[in-house]
């Protein structure tokens, strides 16, 4: 019996609820916020991001998108909901020849280029977009492509019904805040969902935030005219 048990923990078949199975080759996100709730950062795997597009959702991913650089391997971005500006791109530091853009006619192509690109080994992440409703076979198949390759990828979506029932190694929810993001952990593997919390991004992107109001202004009283 004990040995059946080990060989289970060992290909990650048994959960623990009083422990926390120990994380493995993670990527801080650079924000303390999330790194705090995840253990430590990105693991390795397929992670759900659901928010609105355009409220800030890829300045969670830029920190760890970003070491693809001094790893010398390829970001891939597939199906964006817009185009994907090389001036932006240049601004935060990535090599144009190290992004591959993909637009698919379909989400089967699409799912066939990120599992081709997670498997190959010289991606490190591929972000992908997509509205439609995902199937547990095909997030497996990406899984095992991650493993093989040692990429991350994300999935980039809106609120779905189904998500809880995905075998995701990650589940976040984004909602704007003034701060930056207001976030929380639906699902995670060998760990615990969360509550919302804040991510501040007021020091990392200043003109995108809200900042507080300085203390040492004086609001004088209004004086009606007759």
């Amino acid at each position: 019996m004990n040995n059946l048990i080990d060989l289970l923990q060992h290909q990650q078949l048994v959960w623990q609820g009083t422990r926390k199975t120990p994380v493995r080759d993670v990527d801080a996100t650079g924000y303390s916020e999330i790194d705090q709730r995840l253990d430590g950062g990105f693991q390795k795997g397929v992670t759900e991001i659901q928010a609105n597009y355009g409220i800030g959702e890829l300045r969670v991913l830029l920190p760890v998108l970003k070491r693809a650089v001094t790893e010398e391997r390829l970001i891939v971005f597939i199906s964006p909901p817009g185009v994907v500006g090389a001036q932006a791109l240049t601004e935060q530091g990535f090599l144009l020849g190290k992004v591959i853009v993909v637009y698919p006619d379909k989400q089967q192509e699409a799912l066939w280029a990120a599992e081709q690109c997670l498997r190959s080994g010289v991606c490190h992440s591929v972000v992908m977009w997509t509205n439609n409703a995902l199937e547990v076979h095909q997030i497996k198949r990406l899984q095992v492509a991650s493993e093989v390759g040692s990429s991350h990828q994300f999935i980039l979506r809106t609120q779905k019904a189904e998500s809880l029932s995905l075998p995701f190694d990650l589940s976040l929810s984004l909602l704007p805040h003034v701060q930056g993001l207001s976030a929380r952990v639906n699902k995670r593997k060998g760990g615990w969902p969360s509550d919302s919390f804040i991510v501040n991004m007021v020091e990392q992107w200043p003109s995108l935030t809200l900042q507080p109001a300085p203390d040492n202004l004086i609001q004088f009283p209004s004086v009606n005219v007759g």
